[in-house]
């Protein structure tokens, strides 16, 4: 009886052990998100996998444009250095983010890697070789890579994995409680040193089903690819993720060998050759009982099938048995070596046996289900590749040593007014040299934008005033002399006016605006080019804010906007870029309710902004509480209504900007982490932000040439 019992919890504590491990093994790889996401990434550094998603994007440029048939090679082979390079691997963790979402979720059929912004990253890419070529590339490709889950033994397969990730929280408990089950069957058991084989066989088994699955399961999923041409891809991917259980095999494996090695250093050899003997007459002779000759049948059926459909595998499967074996006889012989044969007997001990239950039971019945099984339950993959017209990152903003600090713990470089640029014929009163997109390629980090409504008429934008008291609201903000211009140019517009939309004016638009969408499409394509960028955005709104998100939506920068929390200590640059949430929007006045779209001053903390001459700055406290974690430095001369370029080259130097903050942060306990300034072009506003940040020595941002022409 207690034999029966030790021999039940024996069983018990393998099949534990072994299901737990493997539970634990997939939560590290395909179950959690990031792991997920990480090893899809990491996937692009496999040649058959990489060479598809170049060939993909080739084909979904070509298909939008069908002139650059004839340049297809050359597309080609610029497509293989982008999907090498880390902007788009940036996009590919976040596309498989979102696709791991929808495999987990209920009752989905389809995973959908679908990967934005190519076509921005491809020109960008040609720009070196043809620009001519880059000009014709649709700027709104996008790649995505379908698979569809066909067939009952699919959704069964989902379904299976959808139930494993809600136990997989138990599941090191499992291995534990399957560990603590094997002691308890050797405690029991009475022939203690048979108990010891019996469970290194056990062990060994388990150790061989998670070697051969790599193998076997290799064999089963690409077998089941109906394109020849996607088949070595799925086996790579297959590899990717599977790989790691060869190390995972190899540790229990070595631990069977010692367990094994402890029991056969006190039997002779005479003796472990005729164990061995009897154990390949289980597997190759007639069995007594029909229940036993079924299970030797379905092995040797497995085995013949496997070999002769996949016989390089077979061959890989047959080099780990044939290893584990190998490791086993060197802890045998090592074993042995320093404990001669039959010093470890004890009296009461009878001769070893090798348990054919156990040892056939386990071992067939672990074959039949990675073989089989894998076999009958490999998800009949179909991947379309469809492409419709719409490196890990090593720096965070331009450093490496940014990427561990958060956000309230470095200075950015901020713009004031950044909508208004000389280079706008149209905009008078400019705050700023240059236009947005030049601003952050040449290292401006934060964006302070007013957005109004307004609607074209003739050659104008024309402002959508709520209310004459909003009218005198905008007189004091912007001057008489302002006001009375912009009034001079809104009574001249005459004539029926476009449909109303957001745009960028400061104050009122017949004075300059800019669109708002425009903007954003202009900030997503300088973000998805730098996958290391955090930006910050201060809008001052005067719309509803459904409308800043609905434009927000149409350029697709929802996704890249950070939802939180501000809870100290905030998370770092390093993690908001792994997390692809690299863009913090807020708003000056209504924000709710949207999720990503923050009260400012509520975050923000701010000096005055009202100085007449560099002798006027003030560190003193005025909008925000002293102890929010953001603190912007407002850093110019006012000279309403029209700011002056020659006093930001007195106040933009590099020695009045580190200077003042220095003193800002001994007065209000805080660096800032924004700089504002008029102009941000001129001075050395980018340098004194490096100097606060502690890296003096970092290297300038590429300034691309058509940037620094203008």
């Amino acid at each position: 009886m207690k034999r029966h019992a030790a021999n039940l919890l024996l069983v018990l504590g393998l099949l534990l052990a072994g299901s737990s491990a493997l539970v634990v093994y997939l939560a590290r790889t395909v179950l959690d998100e990031e792991a997920f996401a990480t090893r899809m990434v990491s996937a692009l550094d496999r040649p058959a996998v990489s060479a598809f998603v170049a060939q993909e994007i080739a084909d979904g440029v070509v298909a939008t444009n069908r002139d650059l048939t004839g340049v297809r090679p050359i597309i080609s082979a610029m497509a293989q250095s982008l999907v090498r390079s880390a902007a788009f691997r940036a996009i590919a963790r976040r596309a498989a983010r979102e696709a791991h979402a929808l495999l987990f979720s209920k009752g989905a059929e389809q995973v959908i890697l679908a990967m934005p912004d190519v076509g921005v990253m491809l020109r960008g890419a040609l720009e070196s070789v043809s620009p001519e070529i880059a000009s014709r590339v649709p700027v709104n490709v996008r790649t995505a890579i379908e698979a569809r889950m066909d067939g009952v033994m699919s959704s069964r397969v989902l379904s299976l994995l959808r139930g494993v990730a809600t136990v997989r929280q138990f599941a090191r408990s499992g291995v534990l409680a399957g560990l603590l089950l094997l002691a308890l069957a050797l405690t029991l058991a009475p022939r203690r040193r048979q108990a010891l084989l019996d469970a290194g066989i056990g062990l060994l088994a388990i150790s061989a089903l998670l070697a051969l699955i790599v193998p076997l399961g290799r064999a089963a999923v690409t077998g089941a690819i109906a394109d020849p041409a996607l088949r070595p891809v799925v086996g790579e991917l297959w590899l990717t993720f599977v790989g790691g259980l060869r190390q995972w095999a190899l540790g229990i494996g070595a631990v069977a060998a010692m367990a094994m090695a402890a029991v056969a250093s006190v039997i002779s050899p005479s003796r472990l050759r005729d164990l061995a003997r009897r154990g390949l007459d289980e597997l190759t002779g007639r069995q007594p009982t029909a229940l036993r000759e079924v299970l030797r049948l379905a092995s040797l059926l497995v085995i013949g099938a496997f070999a002769v459909t996949s016989p390089l595998d077979t061959l890989a499967a047959a080099a780990v048995i044939g290893g584990v074996l190998l490791l086993a006889l060197t802890v045998y012989e090592g074993v042995a070596l320093v404990a001669p044969a039959g010093n470890l007997a004890r009296p009461d001990d009878g001769p070893l046996s090798l348990n054919p239950a156990l040892a056939l039971g386990v071992g067939t019945v672990l074959l039949v289900t990675a073989g089989l099984g894998a076999m009958a339950v490999a998800p009949r993959v179909r991947a379309d590749a469809s492409v419709a017209a719409a490196m890990p990152v090593l720096e965070c903003n331009g450093a490496v040593a940014l990427c561990a600090r958060a956000l309230d713990d470095i200075t950015l470089v901020g713009a004031h007014n950044a909508m208004g640029a000389a280079d706008n014929p149209r905009w008078m009163f400019p705050n700023q040299d240059v236009s947005i997109p030049v601003l952050l390629q040449k290292g401006v980090r934060a964006l302070l934008l007013d957005v109004h409504a307004g609607h074209p008429v003739q050659d104008r934008i024309k402002t959508d005033f709520q209310s004459e008291d909003e009218r005198r609201k905008y007189e004091a903000a912007i001057g008489p002399d302002a006001f009375a211009a912009a009034m001079r140019i809104r009574d001249r517009l005459v004539g029926e006016g476009g449909s109303t939309g957001l745009y960028m004016c400061h104050g009122f638009c017949e004075l300059g605006a800019t669109p708002f969408d425009s903007a954003l499409a202009e900030l997503r394509t300088f973000l998805v080019a730098h996958p290391g960028e955090v930006v910050l955005l201060v809008i001052e709104d005067y719309v509803p804010p459904a409308e800043i998100m609905a434009a927000f939506e149409r350029q697709g920068l929802g996704a890249l906007a950070y939802p939180g929390p501000w809870k100290r200590p905030l998370p770092t640059l390093g993690e908001m870029v792994e997390r692809g949430q690299r863009l913090v929007v807020l708003g000056e006045h209504i924000t709710a309710p949207v999720s990503w779209y923050f009260p400012a001053f509520d975050l923000l903390q701010e000096t005055p902004y009202t100085f007449h001459v560099p002798g006027d700055f003030s560190c003193r406290p005025n909008r925000g509480d002293v102890k929010n974690p953001l603190f912007l430095m407002n850093h110019w001369i006012e000279t309403t209504p029209a700011p002056r370029p020659s006093n930001a080259a007195l106040v933009n130097t590099e020695e009045a900007l580190v200077a003042r903050a220095r003193e800002c942060r001994r007065v209000r306990g805080k660096l800032p982490n924004v700089l504002a300034v008029d102009f941000a072009a001129t001075g050395d506003a980018v340098a004194a932000a490096k100097v606060l940040n502690g890296l003096a020595g970092a290297r300038p941002p590429v300034v691309p040439a058509a940037a620094r022409a203008r």
